[in-house]
């Protein structure tokens, strides 16, 4: 049974973190080790807290977003596998023995993922796989936002995607490369793309499941919770968007042009519900969005995948 490291990102959020280490104290896999990559503003010694745990707690000095938090997390770990967690899950008992059955049995698994629901509304799925759709501009987010279904919960699922929660061979990120810190918050589907690059298969295992502490479906504008108060992370959604379809979207007659249209997708929403929820952001978060596409479409969104 190979060892597991737990990595963990987090900025300014205790109440979540908190819940998340108290789950992990309770698995029946324990981890190896837990490395928490706090820049928060305010620390907090959970290290103290959480006495039992094998916990490493690394504080930069500045803003790492979330590539950079992983990478540095992973460096502080040498177990065979990884699995890299955002504090706003609560995850079951058996979650880091289940997942990593699945690579011990499956040697051409390089990552997999659980399937999600909602903290607040465990009735209703956040996500059970994302592979892509026809055209690779948006992703077929299975289940998205509707009951659970258990013949969906029956079988692991292709994915190109590993949001929210993953665990993943660190021989293959040796091979292949962890997170690009040239996508600071969205790196997940760069990754699970190199693996697949690499000829390793990436899936989804919805037949265990974790619960993503966010807004559900029933709150107005819930799909702009992360970014509300950081129109910097907005920003760098933006222009992760815009780099990783550049990298895996190749050739593309009127990339710019093509972009902008389906960028429409996700950013007139996100100022529909600015508008409702927050009315006085619009202009630092529309700004936000003109700086990430002009750095999204600037020679270092050029580049080709590693």
């Amino acid at each position: 049974m190979s060892d597991v490291d737990v990595v963990i990102p987090t900025r300014d959020r205790p109440r979540f973190l908190g819940a998340l280490l108290g789950d992990l104290a309770v698995q029946v896999r324990p981890p190896r080790r837990v490395i928490v990559v706090d820049d928060s503003v305010r620390p907090y010694p959970w290290e103290a807290k959480f006495p039992n745990l094998p916990l490493r707690v690394i504080r930069p000095a500045r803003r790492q977003f979330i590539s950079n938090a992983k990478n540095t997390g992973l460096t502080e770990g040498t177990s065979e596998l990884v699995a890299f967690v955002d504090d706003d899950n609560r995850i079951p008992p058996d979650l880091l023995k289940q997942l990593g059955d699945d690579l011990d049995q499956e040697p051409r698994w390089g990552a997999v993922m659980p399937g999600v629901v909602y903290r607040r509304r465990p009735d209703l799925v956040w996500v059970y796989a994302a592979p892509f759709r026809d055209g690779r501009w948006t992703f077929d987010l299975i289940g998205r936002n509707r009951p659970r279904d258990p013949a969906w919960e029956r079988r692991p699922l292709p994915t190109d995607a590993l949001p929210n929660l993953s665990m993943v061979r660190r021989e293959v990120l040796s091979r292949v490369g962890a997170f690009d810190p040239a996508l600071p918050v969205n790196s997940s589907a760069d990754l699970c793309q190199r693996i697949k690059r690499a000829g390793w298969e990436v899936w989804a295992d919805p037949r265990v499941l974790t619960e993503h502490d966010v807004e559900p479906p029933d709150v107005p504008g819930f799909w702009v919770e992360h970014t509300l108060d950081d129109p910097d992370r907005l920003r760098s959604e933006v222009e992760d968007w815009l780099r990783f379809h550049r990298r895996w979207n190749e050739p593309r007659r009127l990339f710019a042009v093509r972009a902008g249209y389906h960028a429409f997708g996700f950013l007139v929403p996100h100022f529909v519900a600015l508008a409702s929820r927050a009315p006085r952001r619009i202009v630092p978060h529309a700004a936000a969005s003109i700086s990430g596409f002009h750095d999204g479409l600037g020679p270092n969104g050029l580049s080709r995948p590693r």
